[in-house]
C-alpha cells in the first residue's frame, strides 16, 4: 500500500505545484516564468507553501484513500523527508515546472 500512497503524494504534489504555478501566471498576468527566474519564483512559492502543501496532501489523501487512509503520523513523515532537502525539492518542481510551460 505504501508505494501507492507514496505515488499518489506525487501526484499531488505535481499536481499542487502546477496550479499554483497557473494562479502566479494569472495574477502577475504573464505566460510563462522566464528561464532566469524560474528557480527564484519555484523557490519563493515552494518556501511560502510548505505547511499549506503538507495539510493539502493530508485532506486530498483522505478524500481519496477514504478509510485506506494511512494517517496523519505517516503523510507527516513523508512531508518531513521531503522538506529534509529544499534544494532537491525546488531542483524537482523546477524540472516539472519547466515540463509545463513546454507545453
Amino acid at each position: 500500500m505504501s508505494n501507492k500512497i507514496n505515488s499518489t503524494i506525487q501526484d499531488l504534489v505535481i499536481f499542487y505545484v502546477t496550479e499554483n504555478y497557473k494562479k502566479y501566471l494569472v495574477d502577475h498576468e504573464i505566460e510563462r516564468i522566464s528561464e532566469d527566474q524560474l528557480e527564484t519564483v519555484i523557490s519563493k512559492m515552494y518556501n511560502e507553501k510548505k505547511s499549506h502543501l503538507r495539510e493539502f496532501l493530508k485532506q486530498s489523501l483522505k478524500d481519496i484513500t477514504k478509510e485506506d487512509y494511512p494517517g496523519d503520523t505517516y503523510v507527516d513523515g513523508v512531508c518531513n523527508q521531503m522538506y529534509l532537502d529544499d534544494k532537491l525539492c525546488i531542483n524537482r518542481l523546477v524540472i516539472e515546472i519547466k515540463k509545463v510551460q513546454k507545453k
